[in-house]
């Protein structure tokens, strides 16, 4: 699926599902639509934005990697 993304400056890229460890951590920071799994992530090399379809400003960005 593609959708814009605001961490790749509002470009249209491709959104992947959440792997499972994504899901728990955007379960504890949006745990209003995550049972639906309305979340997903950009597939953009190195982007760490994660957004709700249908809605790109309902998001965030996962930690960046240690």
């Amino acid at each position: 699926m593609f959708m814009r993304c605001r961490n790749c400056g509002g470009t249209l890229q491709e959104f992947r599902a959440l792997t499972g460890d994504e899901q728990a951590f955007v379960e504890k920071h949006k745990p209003r639509h995550t049972r639906l799994g309305s979340y997903f992530r950009c597939a953009r090399d190195g982007c760490l934005r994660y957004q709700r379809v249908g809605n790109q400003n309902d998001g965030g960005s996962f930690p960046k990697p240690e």
